[in-house]
């Protein structure tokens, strides 16, 4: 018996990648107009996901095709027969091939930029593109994934020709076949209903892609770059009280050495304890937006007396692989090569044996930062406020990020990400001694 239509299985998957694939084109000339300013970083990464959901959709209907019965095709002539196999073949291809470039444009990118589906889920490269092999490999998919976007437009044009061949010139049954219910024969008007609800289908689909409007990650109040987590500052010691008057006969050398002892039981400088709940923040600047983040893993080791300033010094090492500005994909990139380059440089350091008070409560912190292994000078400013043995500081600075390698290859310039980048931090800190 001659099956009537196509499998439920086979007609949802069949208009569900209709509707993708228009929305994909529509988005794909969407993104072409769009800057890192208005969005175009969320837009590529909804382009990957709506492509690899492509893929998967599209080898789940070849799956489909061989398991399902179909029906059988109609009477034809040979040519006509040829070209609707032809162009059957076609678009599978287009529907395949397309995404598996797409996803070879992104493994092979110089700036590898991590896909999460739907901002969700963990989608990998492919591997083994390196050295030399990348560059060719990204050129190649990207000539062909721009050729193959034009084919699949014109190779769906010629599908919707021939259906509309067959439902109009030759008066057979085809939309039927990929209605999941309803007679085995509609009338005109039914048939016209039907064509026009799929073609109104395709053409919103399409529209909803090229008017999609994105909104670049609103950045977090402003605050600065990564790293000096400050100094946390002790409450200032009493001053030593004036040596006594020596009595008449006494060696002048007597009030010295009552002053000395003195000063040497005030200069040791109090170790203080970071309290949890602290922050330590970095504020960028794309395509003149701020983008701000912070660090969710750094300790510090401090010593700190207002009265032994020189005696003083801070030690703070920051999880480079902590950074998180919520938003997934963006933190994965940070975490790349291109960036802070976890893997082989897993922590930063900022070490200061310098600080000098700036006026009442106020502070600067000068010493070394060290990231991916370069170590530049770098000063932090910080403000504290002390009761008993608590103390409570705040305070910023910044780093040129292209001192320390931040942002390499097509990030280097800093047309897009400035290159300044800030530096905040707020925290409580115990004293221990």
């Amino acid at each position: 018996m001659q099956q009537p239509r196509y499998a439920l299985t086979a007609i949802a998957l069949h208009w569900l990648i209709a509707a993708a694939l228009a929305f994909q084109i529509g988005l794909g000339w969407r993104m072409e107009d769009l800057t890192a300013a208005t969005g175009q970083f969320d837009a590529y990464q909804l382009h990957k996901s709506i492509g690899i959901s492509i893929l998967i959709l599209s080898c789940a209907r070849v799956l489909v095709r061989w398991w399902k019965p179909r029906p059988a095709p109609h009477a034809d002539s040979t040519w006509a027969m040829l070209a609707a196999k032809s162009v059957h073949f076609g678009l599978y291809l287009f529907m395949i091939g397309a995404p598996l470039t797409g996803w070879l444009i992104v493994s092979a990118s110089k700036i590898q930029v991590p896909t999460l589906l739907f901002g969700t889920i963990p989608w990998p490269h492919i591997p083994g593109l390196h050295g030399a092999l990348r560059a060719p490999a990204h050129d190649f998919a990207e000539s062909a994934h721009s050729a193959l976007a034009w084919i699949g437009i014109a190779l769906f044009a010629l599908h919707v020709a021939g259906a509309l061949r067959h439902q109009w010139l030759l008066r057979q049954a085809l939309i039927e076949r990929m209605l999941p219910a309803g007679p085995g024969r509609l009338s005109r008007l039914g048939s016209a209903i039907s064509y026009a609800a799929a073609l109104a289908l395709m053409g919103g689909a399409f529209l909803a892609g090229n008017g999609a409007r994105f909104t670049p990650p609103t950045p977090a109040p402003a605050a600065v770059a990564p790293i000096p987590q400050a100094v946390p500052v002790a409450e200032p010691a009493p001053p030593p009280a004036p040596p006594a008057e020596a009595p008449a006969g006494n060696s002048v050398a007597a009030p010295e050495a009552i002053a000395e002892n003195a000063v040497e039981e005030a200069v040791e400088a109090h170790r203080w304890a970071i309290s949890p709940g602290g922050r330590l923040g970095f504020t960028a600047s794309f395509t003149g937006s701020p983008v701000a983040g912070r660090f969710t893993r750094w300790d510090a080791d401090i010593r700190f007396s207002s009265d032994a300033l020189d005696r003083s010094d801070i030690t703070v090492r920051v999880d480079m692989a902590s950074a998180d500005t919520e938003d997934a994909s963006r933190d994965e990139t940070l975490r790349g090569d291109a960036f802070f380059a976890t893997g082989a440089h897993a922590r930063a350091t900022f070490r200061s044996t310098r600080i000098t008070a700036r006026g009442p409560g106020r502070y600067r912190a000068s010493g070394f930062l060290t990231i991916k292994g370069v170590r530049k000078p770098m000063a932090v400013d910080f403000t504290l406020a002390i009761q008993g043995d608590r103390a409570t500081v705040s305070g910023g600075g910044a780093i040129d990020r292209g001192d320390f390698g931040i942002g390499t290859g097509e990030w280097e310039a800093t047309d897009r990400i400035a290159g300044t980048v800030a530096v905040d931090f707020a925290f409580t800190a115990i004293r221990k001694d």
